[in-house]
């Protein structure tokens, strides 16, 4: 990008924090307010998607919820647990509501490798599955109703 500025004298003003590659993707974390100088620039981008695939700026700071709803819009995640591993490495594991499955135009996969290219983090995403229970967790708790009421019919 440095010996580009000649080129495109509108990069002088980007600062480039990151520069990551996620598949057949480029991903470019800039400064606030520098997305528009490098989108700006067409032959440029055209000519980053040809060498290096399809580019996604972000502008930065990278903070992984901001990142996430960047990436999810419209939808929203119900949330975002962090595991530390015993190497002493940190995971997050990105909890997305099963209806909203439709809404985003990512797959988990693609989430995953883009997301935690950006951060420099192992990120996982997964889709919730709400109201699944097997008859036998109904009877269970049928039976589990039944003793507490009995219980409370106690008095001593």
């Amino acid at each position: 990008m440095l010996e580009r500025e000649k080129e495109y004298p509108g990069l002088v003003d980007l600062t480039l924090q990151r520069a990551a590659k996620a598949g057949n993707r480029l991903i470019l974390v800039v400064k606030k307010r520098s997305k528009e100088l490098i989108l700006g620039e067409d032959a440029l981008v055209n000519e980053m998607t040809e060498q290096f695939g399809e580019p996604l700026v972000v502008e930065g700071p990278t903070k992984l919820r901001r990142i996430i709803r960047e990436f999810i819009h419209p939808a929203n995640e119900v949330g975002v647990n962090s595991l530390y591993l015993p190497d002493g490495s940190k995971e997050s594991i990105v909890k997305l509501r099963d209806e909203d499955r439709d809404r985003i135009s990512y797959t988990t996969d693609e989430l995953r490798l883009i997301v935690s290219a950006v951060m420099g983090e192992s990120v996982l995403f997964e889709y919730q599955e709400e109201g699944i229970k097997t008859e036998k967790d109904d009877e269970s708790s049928d039976e589990f109703d039944q003793r507490m009421e009995e219980l409370s019919r106690r008095r001593y």
